[in-house]
Order: structure tokens, then sequence, then C-alpha cells
């Protein structure tokens, strides 16, 4: 398993422990989200990139991978989208700071950004999306 797999694999693990911070826990989702589904999170591989790179083959190499999270929440009408949002935001980060290492998988996970999206299908659903960073250390000649 690669590294960057080895972080979202434990990153979504983190997300469906119970108590499951959302409805539905997904990874690199490829559909809308369901009508029926109030709250979604979706964590997606984004880059990586290698440092260390002047060690000798052999040696093990650090990469820092980009990992997005969109966390989606469908408002109803006359509720604000960033009011029913922030509630899900707010649990995403603080359930993914409880623990920077995932269970020993990375060395630290570092929150990078956060941007929003509203009214993403045009069925009152918005999106704030974290960009974290894991870093990971392996073996010089794997990934």
């Amino acid at each position: 398993m690669s590294a960057i797999n080895t972080s979202v694999t434990a990153i979504v693990a983190a997300l469906q422990a119970t108590p499951a911070i959302a409805s539905e826990v997904a990874r690199v989702r490829l559909r809308p989200v369901a009508k029926n589904v109030g709250t979604c999170i979706v964590v997606r591989p984004v880059q990586a990139q290698a440092l260390d790179m002047d060690v000798s083959p052999g040696y093990p190499v650090a990469w820092d991978a980009a990992i997005a999270i969109d966390c989606y929440a469908r408002s109803k009408t006359g509720q604000d989208a960033d009011g029913v949002l922030d509630p899900l935001v707010s649990a995403v980060y603080e359930r993914l700071m409880q623990d920077p290492t995932l269970a020993g998988q990375v060395i630290r996970l570092m929150p990078q950004a956060l941007s929003y999206d509203f009214d993403v299908d045009g069925e009152q659903t918005a999106c704030a999306t974290f960009t974290f960073i894991a870093r990971q250390r392996v073996a010089g000649a794997t990934f």
C-alpha cells in the first residue's frame, strides 16, 4: 500500500469511528450527494511531494501528501447554508486534530487550507473543503 493510500485510509477510519461525524463518509466519491443525505464527507488524495530528494538510494524518504476532505451539508429553506455547514466542519477538524498521527499511520497531519462553495448542486448543498498535509516517511525504494 502506498503512503498516500495509507493516509487516505487512516483519515476515513478516523472520521468513521463511533460516533461517525456525518451520515456518510466516503472515499473519492464520483457522484453527487443523494437528496436524502443531510451530511456527507468525502476524502480524496490531491497530490504528493517528495522531500529528502538528495538522500542516497535506500534511505528513508519523507512525503507530504495533500489530502482534501470535502464536507457537505444540505440546508433547508430558511436556514443559512454556512450555519448548517459549520458544525460539520468543526467536528471534522476536532476529530482529526485529536490524534494528528492518525493512530501512528502518519508522522503528522497538518491543516493547510479551508475553502467554501455554496449551493454546489442546485439542491441547497454547501461544501467546505479542508486541505491537510499528511507527512510520512517511507523506505527509499518504496512509495
